[in-house]
């Protein structure tokens, strides 16, 4: 099953802009082939990625919106849980 994962890793998506081809974006289906191989950032790294998040502009707080979780506006990811894998970055690249 990972080897299946893995060669849906290798497809990409025909990028739209010069600014996303020129690095490759965190999915869904990457954080699940991380999840299966264990490879999690560790706590340190985690709370530096998510004070960074907590003072951009794009972060949406679960206060603040519908939402129960802080959610990056720009990608709509679960910030505390993108933050927690070793090869997962930031859209805009702040990490």
């Amino acid at each position: 099953m990972l080897n299946t994962f893995s060669k849906l890793l290798k497809l990409k998506p025909t990028p739209k802009c010069a600014d996303c081809a020129a690095r490759e974006k965190y999915t869904l289906l990457n954080a699940a082939v991380d999840t299966l191989k264990g490879d999690f950032a560790d706590e340190t790294v985690r709370q530096a990625r998510l004070a960074i998040c907590q003072q951009c502009d794009y972060l949406a707080s679960g206060k603040d919106s519908l939402m129960r979780a802080d959610r990056c506006k720009l990608c709509g990811c679960f910030v505390h849980l993108k933050a927690s894998y070793t090869n997962a970055s930031c859209d805009i690249n702040k990490w």
